[in-house]
């Protein structure tokens, strides 16, 4: 072989090394960005599940609000009418008791 050659092959091999390493960069390039957008999309996932539970519970709190009011009212309604009641049963005692005094 002459000097030539050897740096011919040399140039070659070289080169040939370059265009390996270069191929299997890309390739695993390509690979990384599918795992990523594979990632990504679970993460995006996992929060429109998030956003629906969060929504469902949201809902679920109206709604126990809202039978809170209507258990409120009623309480109010029922001690006024118990009030009510009392006074009625004071002014039935106060006429009995007058009744017998007499």
């Amino acid at each position: 072989m002459n000097p030539g050659t050897v740096i011919d092959v040399s140039i070659l091999v070289s080169v040939s090394s370059l265009l390996v390493a270069a191929a299997t960069f890309f390739a695993n390039r390509k690979k990384d960005i599918q795992q990523d957008s594979q990632g990504v999309l679970k993460a995006n996932m996992k929060l429109d599940q998030i956003c629906a539970t969060t929504n469902e519970t949201r809902s679920d709190i109206k709604a126990i609000n809202s039978q809170m009011q209507a258990l409120n009212e009623r309480q109010i309604k029922t001690e006024a009418e118990i009030r009510s009641i009392w006074k009625r049963i004071d002014e039935i005692r106060e006429e009995i008791r007058k009744e017998h005094e007499e």
